[in-house]
């Protein structure tokens, strides 16, 4: 553990792992709700709750396995055995959830859904939290922290992207030559989840065997033998202890839920809303890329010039209206009608202005959550990354969990019609879904900003903290 620069393989294999989760975010923010609604005919509210449920599998498995992470002792460390095991797992249960077996009636379908997608979601958790963890113990140093977790950030929205844009440019090349179109194919989901298993495979052995020279640099807790009572004690006071830890989970979870009705209902927005073409997707997909391009350097600057939370709110208040606000200017008939080159243009520098500083806002607000790790080790006299990012985790799987039901109940209270085909769905109802959500997202991120204002964590008093724990020497 270091609190200098690191070399960049370290944070190039660091940061690659996310593509594993990246794709696995991508899939369940913008895809599962739509698919399972759109192509396999699951009712909003069913596909909603069913996403939602998986949350309560996520409450209970998160936390354990952080920290039976942070507690495991082998030769290979406390986190790499868990790397390693999850590749497998994770790989197959993502391909199985995009071919559910023909003829089910919505209740099996339901099920289906909820059975696999906890499957996944457990078996991502097995890979994330304790390659999350590895970050704090890689790095100590208050910046470098937050150009750690910019690479991780940049691979995985980069490795959901690119699967993203390959997927439309399948669906764009299948709509050109066949008479349907391809979105609402059964057949396109099934090849996605077949091309995407193997590079999650792929891209979480290469993490875990790129960061496995550090395993002996890292910190090896001391054997212990505890019963269940004190295990959950000591799991309580971990993530309880912290002011600022309880502060940015609050937040976190906030945000996950505003997040996600957006994420969720991204499709909606894109194949009814603006009745944009597979191509014009595909072009807005494209000039993503670019987003994490930026918070590469951006965030740690902001972390260097004028603190995390200061940057973080900033940004964030910007996405929100930026985003927002393009789906405002067409409720209120500012803009043109669809098919004008305009809103197509419009909502590609809209969206890509929310997006940057989105990306670079969460780089920033995860980097403080790390932060808090000396603050709790400080309190407890234990180094807990991994229970502590668990929470974290947690609250990410919100945007998929929460905010997949919330956007459901959304479109059941704008009485969304089944088997809908863009172009004729009621203008009435166009509104009533686009008002509800714009009116959800202001609420939940105005709470989550206005929670995040009271961090006190600072440059200062991190360094401070790495001083009484000797990390570093002090200046005295």
């Amino acid at each position: 553990m270091t609190t200098e620069k690191l070399p960049f393989s370290t944070k190039f294999f660091y940061g690659f792992g996310s593509l594993a989760y990246g794709i696995k975010d991508n899939a369940f923010n913008y895809f599962l709700l739509f698919v399972y609604v759109q192509v396999f005919g699951l009712a909003p509210n069913l596909a909603g709750l069913a996403i939602l449920l998986m949350l309560v599998i996520d409450a209970i498995s998160d936390p354990l396995i952080g920290y039976f992470s942070d507690k495991t002792q082998s030769r290979w460390g406390r986190r790499h055995p868990w790397i390693y095991g999850s590749a497998i797992p994770v790989a197959l249960s993502f391909f199985l959830i995009w071919d559910p077996p023909d003829n089910l009636s919505q209740i099996q379908l339901f099920w289906f859904l909820l059975v696999v997608g906890a499957t996944i979601r457990t078996a991502i958790t097995l890979y994330e939290i304790p390659s999350n963890a590895l970050g704090p113990e890689l790095s100590k140093d208050y910046v470098e922290r937050s150009s750690l977790l910019s690479f991780r950030y940049w691979f995985g929205w980069w490795g959901g992207l690119a699967v993203w844009n390959s997927l439309w440019i399948f669906v764009v090349y299948s709509s050109l030559t066949g008479t349907q179109d391809a979105r609402f194919i059964a057949d396109t989901w099934i090849t996605y989840g077949l091309v995407c298993s193997p590079i999650m495979f792929i891209a979480i052995v290469v993490t875990a065997m790129g960061t496995h020279k550090h395993i002996n640099d890292l910190h090896a807790p001391k054997v212990e033998r505890k019963t269940l009572k004190t295990t959950l004690q000591e799991l309580f006071e971990t993530v309880t202890v912290s002011k600022n830890y309880i502060i940015l989970f609050i937040a976190m979870i906030m945000m996950g839920v505003a997040g996600g009705i957006g994420t969720n209902l991204t499709l909606y927005y894109y194949s009814f809303f603006w009745e944009f073409s597979p191509l014009n997707i595909l072009t807005i997909g494209l000039s993503l890329f670019l987003a994490p391009l930026v918070g590469l350097v951006v965030s740690p600057y902001l972390a260097n010039k004028f603190g995390k939370k200061n940057g973080a709110l900033l940004l964030f208040a910007v996405s929100l209206i930026v985003e927002n606000g393009i789906i405002v200017l067409r409720l209120l008939g500012l803009l043109p009608e669809n098919g004008s080159p305009i809103v197509l243009a419009g909502v590609l520098i809209f969206h890509f202005i929310g997006v940057a500083t989105s990306v670079i806002s969460f780089t920033t607000l995860n980097s403080m959550v790390w932060d808090t790790v000396e603050e709790v080790e400080i309190k407890t006299g234990r180094r807990m990354e991994g229970t502590l990012l668990a929470a974290r985790s947690f609250a990410q799987k919100c945007m998929s969990g929460a905010g997949a039901f919330a956007a459901g109940m959304i479109l059941t209270f704008a009485a969304w019609p089944k088997n809908a085909i863009p172009g004729q769905v009621d203008n009435e109802i166009l509104f009533t879904f686009g008002i509800t959500a714009v009116c959800s997202s202001i609420i939940l991120w105005g709470i989550s900003l206005f929670t995040i204002s009271f961090v006190t964590t600072t440059k200062e008093s991190h360094k401070e903290k790495l001083t009484e724990l000797k990390y570093v020497k002090s200046n005295d």
